[in-house]
């Protein structure tokens, strides 16, 4: 009797190993195939470190709408005229700044961190009413010298998310994240 039972279990044994061996390669090659961003190119070389470090502005000081809005979206221009309405130093970039003003044309900077389309995430709630600091998510930005070309937030996942609302008690209710 139990003679008849071994080659079932080399079956099943040999089955498992082989679904083991399929789902580790699986995995293997969704993280190495999947797709890798580009760097980007700015239309500006617009330095954090020069700003934040240099001159001692805050994040709000240009992202004005983070603490209101749901976006922290690019400055307009005319944020940056506030102070670039002359020269403010040898940068060769800085002219052009006056320039894309003079046309009435916002600088046309390319966006790089997006989260997934079923992600909900609020600026506002987690500036104003988190008191989160813009480098919780981004980083150090005062030490950025080159402008963001490829995205700052990616070790952002949902795993990091929940760990931050477990720590500071806030809700990890899916449909207060997700669509």
């Amino acid at each position: 009797m139990s003679t008849s039972r071994k080659p079932g279990r080399r079956v099943a044994a040999f089955c498992v190993g082989a679904l083991l061996f399929a789902a580790a390669a699986c995995a293997v090659a969704w993280v190495s195939l999947r797709p890798r961003p580009h760097p980007v190119v700015q239309p500006i070389a617009f330095s954090h470190r020069v700003h934040v470090s240099g001159e001692e502005m805050e994040c709000a000081d240009c992202h004005k709408r983070v603490g209101e809005s749901p976006h922290a979206t690019f400055p307009p221009v005319k944020y940056c005229m506030q102070c670039h309405e002359e020269p403010q130093g040898e940068h060769p970039d800085e002219p052009r700044v006056r320039e894309y003003a003079q046309r009435g044309q916002e600088i046309p900077w390319v966006r790089v961190n997006r989260l997934p389309g079923h992600v909900y995430f609020s600026h506002a709630s987690h500036v104003r009413d988190a008191k989160m600091e813009c480098a919780e998510c981004h980083g150090a930005m005062e030490d950025a010298e080159a402008p963001v070309t490829l995205p700052q937030i990616g070790h952002l996942d949902m795993g990091t998310c929940m760990a931050c609302h477990r720590e500071r008690g806030a809700s990890n209710d899916c449909l207060r994240c997700h669509k």
